[in-house]
Order: C-alpha cells, then sequence, then structure tokens
C-alpha cells in the first residue's frame, strides 16, 4: 500500500517538535502551541478510508452478519494476523472486523498501514481513525519486534473493515488519562470511539469500536462508556458495539493500587478469583461499564462467552516496577504466582437492535509467540 507523502512529513514534523517537551504541560506552554494543537488534531481527527481493491465476494449466509472482534497488538505479528483471517476456519471470510491497536507507521510492525493491508488481503473496505502519535519505537516487545527500523508515521489507532461500503463515519473523543500516556509512554492524542454506517444492502447498521483506558478507575471507564452510548441514543438502526474494554475490575492510578491488585491475585481463592475475571459485569468489584451500557439498551448476553481474551504479564505494569524495583526471589515468584491467576476478560460484543447474537472466543492465536496478546472473539448477528 503506497503511503502519502503528506501525512508522512507532516507526522515526522509533529513528532520532531512533541518529542522535545518532557511533559504536556510544556508542549501546552509552548508559544505555537495553538498553531501546534490545530496541526495535531487535523491528523488525529482525519478517518482514513480504504475502498476495497476489488467488488467483495457476496456473503456466505445473507441473513446474518458475521462480526470479528480483535485487538491485534499494533499488528507486531502481522503475517500470524493476516493468515489467520485469511485461513482460521472460525476467522476466515467475516463479514465484518472491529480491531484495536492497528499501527500505522509504526517500526515494531513493519512500518505497514496494518489495517489497509489487512483490507488488501482480505479484499474488504476499510476506515482507520488514529488515537496516538507515538514519539518513541514503543514499549514492552516492541523494540525488539522494531529492530534496526524507525517510525515512519507514527499513528496508531482502530480500524473497522467491512464487506459493504463504509457510509458515514463520526469520531467520539472519550476522557482520557492524557498526561500519564505522554509523560511515561511518550506519545501525544487520545482515546475515541469510531462509529461507521456499514451500508448493508437493505439493512444498513452502525458499527462501533473502542478501545478504552487501561491506567485509571472503573469509574473513568464508564464515563468514556457513557459517552459512547450517548453518541447513539437516537440511533435506530441495528448497531454493534466492540472493543477491548479493559475490564480488568481493578482500579489503578493510586500509590496503593498495585500492591491492592497484586495481593487480590495472589490471596483471592480460585473460584471467586475466576468469576471476578471472566465475569467482570457482575459482583461486588464489576465494572460499571456495564451499567451505563444496559441502560443505553445494549445487550452482551449470548455473544460473549466467559473465556479469557488476554493473560495478564506484570513486566508489563510500570507500577509494580515502580514498587518492587529488582525484585527478589520471593517477589517474583509471587508475581509469576498472581501472573498465572491473571486470565482476564477484556474483549466484548455488545449489541442493539438485533434479533439473534451468538459469540465465542477463538483460542489458540494468543499469547507469548501468537498472533496477539488479546484473543479474537467472533459473534454472528442475525
Amino acid at each position: 500500500m503506497l503511503c502519502d507523502p503528506v501525512l508522512l512529513t507532516e507526522c515526522r514534523a509533529l513528532r520532531a517538535v512533541v518529542e522535545r517537551h518532557p511533559t504536556l504541560a510544556s508542549l501546552r506552554a509552548a508559544p505555537d502551541w495553538p498553531r501546534l494543537r490545530a496541526r495535531l488534531d487535523a491528523v488525529l481527527g482525519t478517518v482514513h478510508r480504504h475502498p476495497a481493491p476489488r467488488p467483495p465476494a457476496p456473503p456466505a449466509d445473507p441473513a446474518r452478519v458475521r462480526a470479528v472482534q480483535w485487538n491485534v497488538e499494533h499488528g507486531n505479528a502481522y503475517p500470524a494476523i493476516e493468515a489467520a483471517l485469511r485461513g482460521d476456519p472460525e476467522l476466515a471470510g467475516a463479514d465484518l472486523l472491529l480491531l484495536e491497536e492497528t499501527d500505522l507507521g509504526m517500526a515494531r510492525s513493519g512500518n505497514r498501514d496494518v489495517g489497509a493491508e489487512l483490507g488488501r488481503a482480505l479484499g474488504l473496505h476499510v476506515v482507520f481513525a488514529p488515537l496516538f502519535l507515538e514519539t518513541t519505537r514503543g514499549r514492552d516487545d516492541d523494540r525488539r519486534r522494531a529492530g534496526a527500523r524507525e517510525n515512519e508515521e507514527g499513528l496508531f489507532g482502530l480500524s473497522i473493515l467491512s464487506r459493504w461500503p463504509v457510509g458515514e463515519t463520526r469520531l467520539v473523543a472519550l476522557p482520557s488519562p492524557e498526561r500519564i500516556q505522554f509523560e511515561r509512554q511518550r506519545m501525544f492524542g487520545r482515546h475515541v470511539a469510531l462509529l461507521a454506517t456499514i451500508e448493508r444492502p437493505g439493512a444498513p447498521f452502525v458499527a462501533a469500536a473502542t478501545h478504552l483506558e487501561v491506567h485509571r478507575s472503573r469509574a473513568h471507564r464508564a464515563a468514556q462508556v457513557r459517552l459512547v452510548a450517548d453518541a447513539l441514543a437516537g440511533e435506530t438502526r441495528p448497531v454493534v458495539l466492540a472493543g477491548d474494554f479493559n475490564s480488568h475490575t481493578f482500579d489503578r492510578g493510586t500509590w496503593s493500587a498495585p500492591l491492592a491488585g497484586a495481593l487480590t491475585l495472589w490471596l483471592t481463592p480460585a473460584g471467586a478469583l475466576q468469576r471476578r475475571l471472566l465475569w467482570p459485569d457482575r459482583g461486588a468489584a464489576h465494572e460499571p461499564l456495564f451499567d451505563e451500557l444496559a441502560r443505553a439498551g445494549f445487550a452482551w448476553e449470548g455473544c460473549n462467552d466467559r473465556e479469557p481474551t488476554l493473560q495478564l504479564r506484570f513486566d508489563r505494569l510500570e507500577e509494580l516496577h515502580a514498587l518492587f524495583g529488582p525484585a527478589t526471589g520471593a517477589v517474583r515468584w509471587l508475581l509469576r504466582r498472581g501472573e498465572a491467576r491473571g486470565r482476564l476478560r477484556l474483549d466484548w460484543f455488545l449489541v442493539r437492535g438485533w434479533r439473534e447474537a451468538r459469540g465465542h472466543t477463538v483460542r489458540g492465536l494468543d499469547g507469548t509467540g501468537g498472533a496477539s496478546d488479546h484473543a479474537p472473539i467472533v459473534a454472528e448477528l442475525a
């Protein structure tokens, strides 16, 4: 897929300016901030469209929509992702893909336009919404994946791929921990929901993809979802909402949060812990985002099973690094024990206006050495 030279030049120029500022406050205090902000808003506020390279084949079942929700971990393991979407019997031939963490011009994923390349490989229409402009090559395993490459555009965000043409799109900006993401992770941007009209002949519907924040509280994620629900409040067509909701049931962002979370993972009886992590819509520690969605008329029973979609990795939690420093043998043992018990249900389908919705998690593609750290989920909608 040919890159847009104007976008590439602008992203490089913006990154050169942004990365000079150690804090978000210093960036916003810069004399040229108003002009810079307008340029950043233009880059991050543009939805990129890629029509299907050829007329897509008709659906296998015209009466149903087969949808896939998947956080593809930036597309770091792109060949495995494409192979799964083309050849896995549970994923191949899907009518609708809602994908989080799709890169555009990041070294860790081969500087691909991940959503556009998948659309070309699968013969589907694509829309892509950037969330963040990265000023580094990433975190965790990203630098190893990047090798000697440097970023090009340095964007990542949300993609929706569709068998049918994509009509009107909207972005819903969500409250985000921008300072944390800028100062700890060195990326500028915000979370959004991408809403798209899918022009299915005779039966159009709305698809919405989102990726909720992970650094703050359950109440913060509920506030994000409330804005998505409000944006869809007057919609009379069927809606499918999917995403990585980061529904881990823990509140982060305070000095005591990492220790409290670790103790919960270490000490909670196995059955009770499994109910909490795989049923985050229920119980005393449940995620109130589900209450918001229920009030907005969304349903999720039936189109989700209760299988985990992510295995917790403590080496990706900055707070625990700060808390324990160079861990002793005993601490490492405790961390491994807690990690093994941290099997989380983070990814969801929610529906409104559909007569029938059934879904399940696809196993065997996630985890270390897999196509992504998340498992994909599939739903059949009628």
